[in-house]
């Protein structure tokens, strides 16, 4: 049996990453070869068999905790267990990272992934849906009483923001440090020192935001208006995914949102694979 052989990313792997994005299956275009040089080449594993690119992950070592954002075998290449070898090999990269916990998204009607997941130690902790808002529909949601204020989300908020919506610690610097999203927070003008009361990670090329947190469903609506400004002119809708949030979800279905894609995140202690 050939040996699965893990290796940094290189530059030249570009069109090995496209080919294997799609597999993800989550409909969202392949970013530029640009965008991927500069903000997930760094943070990505390939995985070679016999000289051939046949998986690759795309991991994010926070501070102690590996968000595993993408694990893909090619379909030419499963059910020979070189999930479970793809794991183990990223167990060990973040365990070298400093990171003893792990967490990722996986689409739950995946079943082989989620029972690979749950062997590596993982189970689910909450539900998530990513919808399509379209501006229109957005304008019908309902809104504050209070004013409330949108700004950009500078380093020294990130603990607060990160406090405040159950976020991994490092989570917003790590999006600030890839460059080309606009990380907004919702504030309470009258009450400076006071938790945020939204956090939005907005991706223009996408679009869309992710995370959306906001402390009740009807600062959707202002968070939202911050992050218009900052969307393509031409757009019509956006991306917006909702963790954790039953009466946000239930804000979105009401205005009309349409649901893309349902998820489930996992997490769990890393293994220890010697």
């Amino acid at each position: 049996m050939l040996r699965l052989i893990a290796r940094p990313a290189r530059p030249s792997d570009y069109d090995h990453f496209a080919r294997l994005f799609v597999e993800l299956g989550i409909d969202n275009p392949v970013l530029p070869r640009e965008r991927w040089e500069s903000a997930l080449a760094k943070d990505t594993l390939f995985f070679e068999e016999g000289g051939e690119v046949v998986a690759y992950a795309y991991v994010q070592p926070l501070r102690g905790v590996g968000y595993v954002r993408h694990i893909v075998v090619a379909p030419s290449h499963r059910g020979r267990g070189l999930g479970a070898d793809v794991m183990r090999a990223v167990a060990a990269h973040l365990r070298g990272r400093g990171c003893a916990r792990w967490c990722l998204n996986v689409k739950p009607d995946n079943t082989a992934a989620v029972r690979l997941y749950r062997s590596a130690g993982m189970e689910q902790v909450y539900a998530m849906t990513t919808f399509q808002l379209a501006w229109d529909a957005a304008a019908r949601l309902p809104r504050p009483a209070r004013p409330v204020a949108a700004r950009p989300a500078e380093p020294p908020d990130d603990a607060a923001v990160e406090a405040a919506f159950g976020l991994l610690p490092g989570q917003v610097a790590e999006a600030r440090g890839r460059g080309g999203l606009v990380l907004l927070c919702l504030v309470d003008p009258a009450a400076p020192g006071a938790a945020p009361l939204g956090f939005a990670n907005f991706d223009p090329f996408l679009p869309g935001a992710f995370p959306f947190r906001v402390a009740a469903p009807e600062l959707a609506a202002p968070l939202l208006d911050a992050i218009r400004p900052h969307a393509p002119r031409a757009l019509e809708a956006l991306l917006v995914t909702v963790e954790d949030d039953d009466a946000l979800t239930a804000a979105l279905r009401a205005v009309g949102a349409t649901v893309q894609l349902v998820g489930a995140h996992f997490r769990g202690e890393i293994p220890d694979v010697g």
